[in-house]
C-alpha cells in the first residue's frame, strides 16, 4: 500500500504540474488578446485661391483718367480718335490709349499686336498699305509726345507700315491693383501718317485697323 499511494501521490502531482502549465497558457492566450495600444490622430489642411488679372481701357481724347473705362475684350474694341476722316498725303494724326489692370488683379505686362486692317480699295488705292504708324508709351498724345527721348512701342527707327507691331524687347508693365482700386494706367500716343507723295488712287479711300493688346499677369 505504501508504494501504490505513493505512485498516486505523484500521480497527482504531475497532473497538478500539467493544469497549472495549462492555466499558464490559457492566462498567456487571454492577455494577448485583451491587451490594445491606444491611438490619437492629427489632421492637417490646406486652401487654396486663385489670384485675379483683369483689365479695362480708355480711349478718350484727351486723355481724361475720370473718362470712361471699359473692358474693350471683345473686337473691334474702343475706337481710337484720330480725327482722320479726310486725309491728305504728309497728314498726320495722334489718339491716345490706356490700360490699367481692375480692381484686385495681380500686376503684368501688355504687349501690342500686329494690327488687323481692312481697306476699300487694293493695289495703288489700298489706303491701310499706304498709311504709317508709330506708338510710345506717354501721359500726353500730340506731336511732342514723339520728340526727345520717348519710349517707342513702334517705330522707334521710323514709321512702319500696319503690317508691324511692337518692337522686339519692348516691355510695357500693366501695375498692381488694390483690392479697392485699379492700378495705375499705362499710356499710349499713337500716331498715323499718310505720307508725303501717297499715290492719287488712294483719294475716297478707307481702310480701318484694329490693333490687339494682349495683357498677361507677371504672377
Amino acid at each position: 500500500m505504501g508504494r501504490r499511494q505513493a505512485k498516486i501521490r505523484r500521480g497527482a502531482g504531475f497532473l497538478r504540474i500539467r493544469a497549472l502549465l495549462a492555466g499558464a497558457l490559457v492566462l498567456g492566450l487571454g492577455s494577448s488578446v485583451t491587451l490594445a495600444s491606444w491611438t490619437d490622430s492629427d489632421f492637417a489642411q490646406g486652401s487654396f485661391g486663385a489670384s485675379v488679372f483683369q483689365t479695362e481701357s480708355n480711349v478718350t481724347k484727351p486723355y481724361d483718367a475720370l473718362g470712361t473705362w471699359s473692358t474693350n475684350d471683345v473686337s473691334p474694341g474702343g475706337a481710337l480718335v484720330f480725327n482722320a476722316a479726310a486725309m491728305s498725303p504728309g497728314t498726320v494724326v495722334y489718339a491716345p490709349f490706356a490700360i490699367r489692370t481692375k480692381a484686385t488683379s495681380v500686376a503684368g505686362e501688355v504687349v501690342l499686336g500686329i494690327p488687323v486692317v481692312t481697306s476699300s480699295g487694293t493695289g495703288n488705292a489700298d489706303l491701310g498699305a499706304a498709311l504709317r504708324y508709330r506708338v510710345v508709351r506717354s501721359a500726353t498724345c500730340q506731336a511732342s509726345s514723339f520728340t526727345g527721348t520717348p519710349t517707342f512701342v513702334v517705330g522707334s527707327d521710323g514709321a512702319k507700315p500696319f503690317t508691324q507691331g511692337q518692337a522686339a524687347g519692348v516691355v510695357n508693365p500693366l501695375a498692381a491693383a488694390s483690392a479697392t482700386l485699379p492700378g495705375a494706367p499705362t499710356q499710349f500716343c499713337f500716331e498715323v501718317t499718310l505720307p508725303v507723295g501717297a499715290n492719287n488712287a488712294l483719294q475716297g479711300q478707307t481702310a480701318t485697323a484694329t490693333w490687339q493688346f494682349t495683357a498677361t499677369s507677371s504672377t
